[in-house]
This record gives C-alpha cells, structure tokens and sequence, in this order.
C-alpha cells in the first residue's frame, strides 16, 4: 500500500520523520566519507558539490517511485469508484424503488431531513431531488391527511426499534394519490456524529389496487347469487361460491377436485352434451336450460352459462359457469301456461283452449262431413245465490256444476268455462239428435239438488245450440247463433234448451244493421273517444289513459264497444276504426300539451286485423308527424293473440314500433295464448292484468295466485304492471302490496270523455299534491 494511501496525519508525520533519519544519516555518512577521502580542503569543494547532488538526486528518485505509486493508486482506485458509480447508477435506474438517507434534525422532535434522495423520487413522487433537498417539510406536507399520524407515530418507533416497515399514501404533484411501501433502517456516522436512517420507497399503487380488484372480485363471487363454478382444464371443479352450495346442497370441499357430472339429473342424453362442448370448443362460451340434480336427489331447473378461458398458447386453461335456480320461475310459467288454458274456479278449459279444440273439430268435421254442435249453458238467476250467499257460495256451486257436466261427457267432448255463470259445451260428430239428448241430460244434472253447508240449493240453467255447418262454419259465427238461441231459450222461460232456428233472425238483422250503420259513423262523426284514467298504485297520479272507443248513434244513443266491435272486427270495418281511433288520440293529447296540459301516455288497444296490416307502422309515424306528439306520450296494447304468432312479420313489426319510441303492452295478460316463449322475443314494456283475475283476487285464493305470479314475473323480466278493473279499496290494498305499478279501474274513474278528462289533468297541474291529502284528482 502507499504511504500517501495511509489516512490522517499519522501518515504525513511517518514519512516527514522517515525523510529526516534518512538526510540525518546521510549528511553523517557522507561528511566522514568526505574527511577520509579528501583531507585537503583543495578536494572537498567538488566534492561537497557532488555530494549534495547525489542526495538529490536519490531522494528525488525516492520521492518520483513513491508519489508515482500513489497516483497510480489514486487513478485505479478513482476507477473503480467510477465503475461503483455507473454501476449504482445503472442500478438507481432499473430499481423501482426510491434510495434515500435520512438525518436527524435535533431542532425537530422525532424528525428528520433529507439528505440524499435519488433520481427516480421524481417519478415517484412528481418533485425532484433538488426540491426534496430545498424543502425538508414536503415529505409530510404531502403524506395524505388520513395517514399522517400513523406516519408521524411510526418515525418515533425507527427511533426505538431502528428498522422500519410501513405504507400509507402520498400525493403526487400532479394531485393524484400514490400508495408508497416505506423500509427504513436506522445507522449512526461517528464522523459526522449524528443520526442517519436509510431507506428505500416503492410505488406498490398498482399492486393495492389489483389487490382491491381481486377483494371485489372476491366479494362478488361469494355474495353473488347465482352459483358460480371454475374448473380446470380438464374440467375438475376448482372453486364454488356460497350461491352453489346454497342451490346444490354440495359444499365446496364435497365438490373440489370432482367433475361437475355429479350434478347429473340422467334427462339429458350424451348428444346433449357433445353439442353443448363442441358450441363451448368452438366460440368459446355456451348458455342454455340444464336440468341437473342436488345433493337431496330433487331434480330441478337451471340456467346455465358457460365461459372458456385459454392461455397465452390457446388452450383451454379454466372454464367458469354462472347457473341460476329458475324453479321458481318454471313453477310459475306453468302455473300461467295452465291458467291461460283453464279456468282457475273450476279448473275447466277456458276460451282460449276452447278455440283452439273447436279448431280441430271444425277442420275434422268438414273432412268427414259430420255436424259439430255447440251449446252455450247460463245458469237461471244465478246472481241471486251470489247477492244472499255470498260470491263464496256461489264459487262453489259453478265447482260442484263443472264435475257433474265433466262427468258426463264423452271423451272427445269439451267443456268449457268462459266466465261467470256460463259453460259452453263442444259436441263433435253430433246432430241436432244428439245435441238435443245431450241439452236434456245438462238440464236434468243442473235441476239436481246441490248441498253446501247443509243447505239444498235448487238450480236451473237455459241452453243455447247451434251446429256446423248448418249455422255457421267457425266459431265466430257458432258463437253469435248459440248465444242467440240462448236468449230465446231464456225468452221462453227458461229451464229449456234451444236451437238456433232462421226465424231468430231478430239478432242477425241487428247485425247486419251495425254493420251497415258503421260504415256511415265515421264520415258522419258519430264515433267518440272516452279516456279512462291510469294511475299510479301508490300515489294515485294519474300516469296514464286508455282510449275506449264509443258510438253515438242517432237512434240507439251511446253504444258500447262490446256491441259493435266484434262485429266491426268480423266485417273487416275495424281496420279503419282502428286507424280513426290511433289518429284521434294522438291528436287528441297533442291538443292537451298545446293547451299547457300535463300530458300523460295514452294506450290505444291494436285489433288482430289492424296489427296485421302491413301499412300499421306507417300510420303510427304518420299520426306522430302530423301532430307532433312525442313517441314517448303513446303506448299500443296488443292482445296476446297477436304475440302470439311467430311469423317473422309480427316480430319486425312489435320491433319497428318499439324502435320508434312506442310503449307496447300486453292487454288481458294470461286469459289468451298457451305459451309465455312471446316475453322473450318480443320488446315489451308492460302487462296488463285481465280484471277477470282481480275481480275476486281478494276473496279467491286462485285469482290472487295468479295475480301475484304474474306480478313477479314481469319484475323479473322488467315489465310494468297494470290492472284493470279495479273497484274495491280490497283490490287495490291486495295490488299494492304485491307491487302492482299501476291501476285502472271504475274505483278511480269510469270512462269519461276528452273534456272531462282535460278537467282532471288541469286538476293534476294545478292542485299537484291532492294526493297526498288523500283526494283524488277526479273525485
């Protein structure tokens, strides 16, 4: 080692008194040497000269080895903290991580200064190492407010402990909050004698917020409620969530490690499969009903979805399926499915699934060239066993009359309950022989005695037959010429039966003469819209209107719709009445808004005919322009015959309307088609309550059933809910608290017309909280 390597004073002392021994030595030894060898001072001058000369000499050549060993030494150790330097300084670059020291400042309690930070602070933090050293408060001025005193605590525990490990936030310059993991050690510089901390800041933002991700992502998957699986892949189930275990019976250490196969119900065969992994395979996710069996062996219902996950090389690394328990919803759809079918009292078939047998047996009928009888059946003042028994009697007794009919028939025959007091009978393969014997049996079992309670009840009934094809080729016009020998049989006192004879003709020139007579009613103006108010079940604001057709006619008077409708609807007249109609609405509440009126939707009801018109939507845009109401303000009621059709023709046109802005409802919900698929495919917005269910919701138990499924269902498929009919403060109780959203009905108003409607919405704009004090707007 150098001697100019040696550190400190000692150093320099060393080498002074080495370089004085050595002149001291010499000028001893080379004065003697110089005395022996010339004795005569003639000599000695030259050879003092030389003498001092070869001192320099030497000690120059001394003096040139070491000075030139310590630079030699200084330059290689000058490299080599040059390539320390550049090496900390590659490292300083790559390190995601601030390096700092920190010095204890005395003049602040439990604090420190910063006395080196390096370059990556910037990054981190926003501020340079240049204001970190300028400013030694800006560490904890910009710590966040929340976190200061754990930070503030935690720097007198690095005094305590000497190491230091802790997060908090740290406001960037640029005002956002940066999430800062903090590792400090305490050490001590006897030079300098004071107190140092070095440490080192690591952004972990990004790990603290995957880490919430994957908390949320966490908390998701067990509060979920749909059962969430992973497996791998190999499809060995990973994981489950506390909604699989709820759903299946299985806990996840039961299932872990299994194949989801024993979930298997045995209904779905191996084809079922296959196509289910190859859809999987092949666009990478698969959705569809599954039946498969929990751990008690129940077999039930359930919605499936599958996702495949792939790694970086496309295999299949994970699968995840979401599967829903839809028992509930199953349960309730074939509950509707038989409603809509069947009459909820008696459980017999209703008009609906009337109409589709008396298709069959007409078509049957016409190619073996057998008649086919139809008898209408009403009860003889049956409405007095309602008013003095009560509607609970009365139930009852249409029960015990709706066995024995059944008991009675033949197979092929059917029964059928369209409402009220009345049962329509459908004959097969019968003439007028065998419909007579058939109407004499149905009045001797309706004159049999009906004990309930104890009490004998006595009843009898009238009957009405017509046959095809001597009266009619459809059930339209079998309906008209039954119902119309019905009314004679009542005519003739009753407790008989009838068929329809020409001589009846009293009926049929009524229609004929409707029919003429609504050929002139429009060019005459004789048509009048009524608006029947819509409200809202809690507050009781009006939120919307039905418009209901009516006839003014010059002799009869005011005549209602279920007058001349259906026989517009057979004449084809109802096409353009319905087109009137739709117009006059629009412009009606066009008017309203022009006249500072707070304007509500108003529902116009779409025949059969005048949906199938292939110019409907047309006429819709043309309503809207020429009043220039907006879409928003007009909704349509289809009746389910129309949702029901599955041609591509009524799902563009229910598209077309709803594109437009249009509210499009159900009207008579679950009295008409078989099948709910039509929720599905079609935009709906609305249901609306048949009030053949809410008439007696509040005493029948079956009504109330089907009101509240219904009501479910479309909450869960995001409909509104309506219903119509409402008369009794019982019924609207019963619908609010099963959340119906909305209420039509003769307890709120009756149809009224566009004048007398225009009061109530001034009502509404002008008195806004009548509600609220308990009064309706149209009282």
């Amino acid at each position: 080692m150098s001697l100019f390597r040696q550190s400190g004073s000692n150093s320099a002392v060393r080498i002074s008194l080495m370089y004085a021994a050595f002149a001291a030595l010499w000028i001893w030894l080379s004065d003697n040497a110089l005395q022996w060898l010339a004795p005569n001072s003639a000599n000695s001058t030259w050879l003092q000269s030389a003498k001092g000369s070869f001192f320099v000499l030497v000690t120059s050549f001394l003096l040139y080895i070491l000075i030139r060993r310590d630079v030699l030494a200084q330059k290689a150790l000058a490299d080599r903290l040059k390539q320390e330097a550049e090496r900390l300084g590659h490292f300083m670059a790559v390190n995601p991580a601030v390096i700092y020291s920190l010095m204890k400042d005395p003049q602040i309690k439990n604090g420190f200064v910063v006395e080196y930070v390096s370059p990556k602070v910037r990054e981190v933090t926003g501020y340079s190492p240049a204001q970190w050293l300028a400013r030694p408060s800006l560490w904890l001025e910009r710590v966040h407010p929340d976190d200061r005193p754990a930070v503030v605590l935690a720097q007198q525990q690095l005094l305590e402990k000497g190491v230091l490990q802790h997060e908090y936030r740290f406001l960037h310059a640029d005002g956002t909050c940066r999430w800062i993991y903090d590792q400090l050690v305490l050490t001590h510089n006897p030079s300098a004698s004071a107190t140092i901390a070095v440490g080192a800041w690591l952004d972990i933002t990004d790990r603290k917020h995957a880490q919430e991700q994957l908390q949320l992502t966490s908390q998701v998957f067990e509060s979920s409620r749909e059962g969430i699986v992973i497996t791998d892949g190999d499809n060995n189930l990973l994981s489950v969530n506390r909604a699989f275990s709820e759903i299946t019976g299985y806990t996840m250490d039961e299932v872990v490690g299994r194949s989801p196969k024993l979930l298997a119900s045995g209904r779905h065969d191996k084809a079922f499969f296959e196509d289910m992994w190859r859809t999987i395979r092949s666009q990478g996710q698969w959705q569809g009903e599954v039946w498969n069996r929990r751990k008690n062996g129940e077999i039930y219902p359930e919605w499936l979805s599958i996702s495949a996950i792939r790694d970086s090389n496309g295999q299949f690394k994970q699968h995840i399926g979401i599967l829903t328990d839809i028992s509930s919803r199953k349960s309730a759809e074939e509950k509707i499915r038989f409603l809509s079918n069947y009459d909820p009292l008696t459980h017999l078939p209703n008009r609906a699934l009337l109409h589709d047998r008396a298709q069959v047996a007409l078509a049957a009928g016409q190619r073996s060239q057998t008649k086919v009888a139809l008898m209408y059946i009403d009860l003889d003042r049956f409405k007095n066993i309602n008013d003095s028994l009560g509607h609970a009697v009365g139930d009852r007794v249409l029960q015990e009359l709706g066995a024995r009919l059944t008991a009675h028939l033949h197979k092929d025959d059917t029964i059928c309950r369209p409402g009220g007091d009345e049962f329509i009978l459908l004959l097969p393969n019968t003439d007028y022989q065998g419909a007579a014997h058939v109407a004499q049996r149905t009045l001797a079992i309706m004159e049999e005695p009906i004990l309930i309670d104890g009490q004998q009840l006595r009843l009898s009934a009238s009957v009405g037959i017509a046959l095809y094809p001597d009266n009619g080729t459809d059930l339209a016009r079998l309906s008209q010429c039954a119902d119309s020998a019905l009314f004679r049989a009542k005519q003739n006192g009753r407790n008989s039966f009838q068929f329809f004879e020409q001589q009846m003709h009293e009926r049929a020139n009524e229609v004929l003469r409707i029919e003429n007579d609504l050929r002139r009613a429009l060019k005459n103006q004789e048509l009048l819209l009524y608006y029947q108010p819509q409200v809202d079940a809690i507050s009781l604001k009006i939120v919307g209107a039905e418009a209901l057709v009516r006839w003014q006619h010059p002799e009869w008077g005011l005549v209602s719709p279920a007058r001349f409708i259906p026989i517009a609807e057979e004449s084809g007249q109802i096409r353009e009445i319905g087109n009137w109609v739709l117009h006059s609405a629009v412009q009606q509440n066009a008017d309203w808004k022009a006249a500072g009126l707070p304007i509500v939707p108003v529902a116009i009801n779409l025949s059969v005919i005048q949906f199938k018109d292939p110019s409907l939507c047309d006429t819709v845009v043309e309503a809207l322009q020429l009043s220039g109401l907006d879409p928003a303000k007009m909704e349509l009621e289809l009746t389910e015959s129309i949702a029901m059709e599955d041609s591509s023709f009524t799902i563009d046109t229910v598209a077309r309307l709803h594109a437009l802005g249009i509210a499009l409802s159900i009207d008579d919900f679950g009295t008409g088609y078989s099948s709910l698929s039509y929720l599905k495919r079609f935009k709906i917005d609305k249901l609306k309550i048949d009030q053949s269910f809410v008439r007696d919701l509040h005493r029948d138990s079956d009504d109330a059933a089907i009101v509240t499924a219904i009501i479910g269902l479309a909450r869960s498929l995001g409909f509104k809910t309506i219903a119509e009919g409402v008369e009794t403060q019982e019924q609207l109780d019963f619908l609010r608290a099963n959340q119906c959203d909305e209420i039509q009905g003769y307890l709120f108003s009756k149809p009224v017309p566009a004048d007398e409607f225009a009061r109530m919405l001034e009502r509404e704009r002008d008195v806004p909280a009548w509600a609220s004090s308990g009064q309706k707007a149209f009282d």
